[in-house]
């Protein structure tokens, strides 16, 4: 055990007094626990774990991972692991930002689009298809109408101008 809490101490980076004083020990104790004058007690081994979130049954055999998964989450750690940009980074803290409804919104939008979630959502579709497909031929409509009036307005500019230069 001792030469695994030397291993996990020189892995971390930490010196000697680094270590200690996470764990409430001098120097001179992590010291003689690393070269084996004194013996792990099941507190410091507890305090080394939590501490440093070292795998117990590691530091106690040997065997498995010498680090424990963290259970939470941290987005900034992912972010830089991902190596997101300044305007990746931006995107989704606007999107955080947004009340729950609009995020509702664009989340069901996104599943329209690239339908990556279609075996969640099936019994919902099933029931709602007919309403969708009038609602998205609704709104296609009024693009169409949209562009017509704004063709017929750069058009009748153009005339305007023609007729006065």
């Amino acid at each position: 055990m001792n030469e695994r809490l030397k291993a996990m101490r020189k892995h971390l980076k930490l010196k000697q007094d680094e270590m200690g004083e996470k764990v409430k020990l001098s120097r001179s104790h992590i010291s003689s626990l690393e070269n084996g004058t004194r013996e792990l007690t099941d507190r410091i081994i507890s305090d080394v774990c939590r501490e440093f979130n070292v795998n117990e049954h590691w530091l106690r055999t040997g065997e498995g991972e010498m680090f424990i998964q963290p259970e939470t989450f941290s987005l900034d750690e992912y972010a830089q692991k991902s190596q997101l940009s300044e305007l990746e980074l931006d995107i989704i803290k606007s999107y955080m930002d947004l009340n729950k409804d609009v995020r509702e919104a664009i989340l069901k939008t996104a599943q329209q689009l690239f339908a990556k979630h279609s075996e969640i959502s099936s019994t919902v579709e099933e029931n709602n298809d007919e309403v969708d497909i009038e609602a998205e031929l609704e709104r296609y409509r009024q693009e169409l109408e949209a562009e017509k009036k704004a063709r017929m307005l750069s058009a009748s500019q153009k005339q305007k101008k023609d007729l006065i230069g």
